[in-house]
């Protein structure tokens, strides 16, 4: 089993110490978002038309991909798929925010004559 020392001024400054976490006792406390972010992947398929086997590739972004329990959660739900995880997944999203942000209309960006 595999303890871990959280500080916890790092989450809340007002308050000081540190608390011991096991991995079971994390897994156990986030069992409830994985089943949010499974019922949002399902969902997102459901509401596409596509099968899980319908996907060739899942890109891990975000800082969650971190998580060794989405990962798994990825891979256990779209075992077929090519699965990419990037080294820097908070840059990744920041790049796709801004791709996005360009591709929205804007009126400073239309010419008038």
């Amino acid at each position: 089993m595999v303890d871990a020392s959280l500080d916890v001024d790092d989450f809340d400054p007002t308050q000081e110490g540190n608390i011991q976490i096991s991995q079971e006792g994390f897994q156990k406390m986030c069992e409830l978002l994985l089943n949010r972010v499974k019922n949002t992947l399902n969902a997102a398929l459901h509401n596409s038309n596509f099968n899980a086997n319908q996907i060739n590739k899942v890109l891990h972004v975000g800082g969650g991909s971190r998580m060794p329990m989405i990962k798994q959660l990825l891979r256990n739900m779209f075992p077929e798929a090519e699965h990419c995880i990037e080294e820097h997944p908070d840059e990744v999203v920041a790049i796709g925010a801004a791709y996005y942000a360009y591709s929205l209309p804007s009126e400073s960006r239309k010419i008038t004559y």
